[in-house]
């Protein structure tokens, strides 16, 4: 009886043994798995943030360019600064995306005005000229057709022709240097207008239409440049009153601009509202009479 009571104690034994082993060897197995499998999380990570983060703003902006998700794509190329290697490359694109959204909109101006500016290499540049061709048609058309119509509604003219004799003298002024200065300060304050305000257009139509998440975002941005564009120094002797004129309307527009952002994120609106239409409206009208001084004064210098 004792012999058998100490057998079956031994098996009791050994079978206790085995099951500590096995579970043991069950959690180590466990721990195994777990660690291969945050090793590979780990791994996966690192992978793709090297692929995404490693890529700089202007890459970023060119897969997105090429794949035509324009939207996107301008918001990356809007952060490639001027003194990016890829600045020209991705104004050019900027431009041409800013000129497809002016064209669908009917915005025959804006659209001229955005696709004249996408450089030869750009990879839509063909699409541009296209577009430029048919704004180039359909307004010959109606120039064409204003024509016949005052033509309808003309009266009988009397033209008077003056007849000149002898050679005419030509006298020639010798040229003020002063004044040369500031035909050149003139010019170079309206190129650096012109930069300015083709990023901030830009920059508001994506925050125009941008969800909440990203619209604040938006925002800082065209605050900066409405801020940089205010610190540009216009410093010619005698300051050309077209010039002067450009620069309190831009920067009233910009105003403008940045007071409809703001009312929306304040609103917590993706677009504009009963409250914010009138300070939207206001904008694009300041956004035409500064498109139509700039063109003035780009040929009066």
């Amino acid at each position: 009886m004792t012999e058998e009571s100490g057998s079956k104690q031994e098996i009791l034994n050994s079978n206790s043994t085995e099951d500590r082993q096995g579970r043991k060897s069950n959690k180590n197995s466990l721990i195994a798995v777990v660690g291969v499998f945050l090793l590979l999380i780990t791994l996966t990570v690192i992978v793709i943030g090297y692929l995404y983060l490693g890529k700089s703003d202007y890459e970023k902006g060119t897969a997105f360019y090429k794949d035509k998700k324009f939207t996107e794509a301008l918001f990356q190329f809007q952060k490639v600064g001027p003194d990016d290697v890829n600045f020209s490359n991705a104004q050019s694109r900027i431009n041409y995306i800013n000129g497809l959204n002016s064209f669908n909109d009917g915005k025959k101006p804006e659209a001229i005005v955005y696709l004249s500016k996408v450089t030869k290499d750009d990879e839509y540049y063909s699409d541009a000229q296209l577009m430029l061709g048919k704004l180039s048609e359909a307004s010959i058309g109606n120039d064409l057709q204003s024509q016949i119509d005052a033509l309808r509604e003309s009266k009988d003219t009397v033209i008077i022709k003056k007849e000149f004799t002898g050679t005419p003298v030509k006298i020639v002024e010798p040229a003020d240097p002063t004044k040369q200065a500031d035909i050149e300060l003139g010019r170079k304050f309206i190129s650096e207008a012109e930069n300015s305000i083709s990023r901030f257009e830009s920059m508001y139509q994506t925050a125009r239409t941008a969800p909440l998440s990203t619209k604040g975002d938006y925002g800082k941005g065209l605050e900066s440049v409405h801020k940089e564009f205010n610190s540009l120094k216009y410093s010619a002797q005698n300051k050309d009153a077209g010039v002067v004129e450009l620069k309190r309307l831009v920067s009233d527009w910009m105003s403008k601009r940045n007071s409809f952002i703001r009312q929306l994120i304040s609103e917590k609106s993706v677009s504009e509202t009963s409250s914010s239409i009138a300070l939207k409206e206001e904008g694009d009208r300041l956004y035409s009479q500064v498109i139509s001084q700039l063109k003035k004064v780009k040929k009066s210098l």
